[in-house]
């Protein structure tokens, strides 16, 4: 499968963590702000036939250190403008160590600005995370290592060689 060229980041508690962890990684990230645009981008990566990845941000100071695949994003409205999102994923994977840091991403461009860098020789324009970005999800461009662990993940294991 294909990989989104824009992915969700988004911090999470270490007690939330270690309660993905604990049910093998799948489950569910909840949130009080409605993810009205994420839920726009995950419909869109599958129209397409891509994986929308999600990385999770946790630690002091914070760091991604896994990624998963969004299965599912459900924003429901509640009396007096509450909200609530619910992220399903799958299993949680290890982010590749070069992309922990926060600002090693990059914050998703706008269309204009693609669309400039592609047709005037202008130069490319990113601006990198951070913590106060971060809140409460970011919209980023996908890292490098998440293709192409799932190009290993799709792999068919090679047979064993005879001694």
């Amino acid at each position: 499968m294909e990989v989104a060229p824009y992915c969700l980041c988004a911090p999470v508690s270490q007690k939330g963590l270690e309660a993905m962890l604990e049910t093998s990684g799948r489950g569910a990230y909840r949130d009080a702000h409605p993810w009205h645009v994420a839920r726009q981008l995950l419909d869109a990566a599958r129209a397409d036939g891509r994986m929308l990845a999600l990385l999770l941000a946790s630690g002091s100071p914070e760091a991604f250190a896994w990624w998963t695949e969004v299965s599912d994003i459900d924003v429901r409205s509640f009396r007096r403008g509450t909200w609530e999102t619910r992220c399903a994923f799958g299993p949680l994977r290890p982010v590749h160590e070069i992309f922990r840091a926060l600002d090693s991403i990059a914050l998703h461009p706008g269309e204009t600005q693609l669309r400039r860098e592609q047709l005037e020789p202008v130069p490319v324009h990113r601006q990198f995370l951070n913590g106060h970005l971060l809140r409460p999800y970011a919209i980023c461009e996908t890292p490098p290592f998440i293709a192409v662990a799932l190009r290993q993940e799709q792999r068919p294991a090679s047979p064993a060689s005879a001694p």
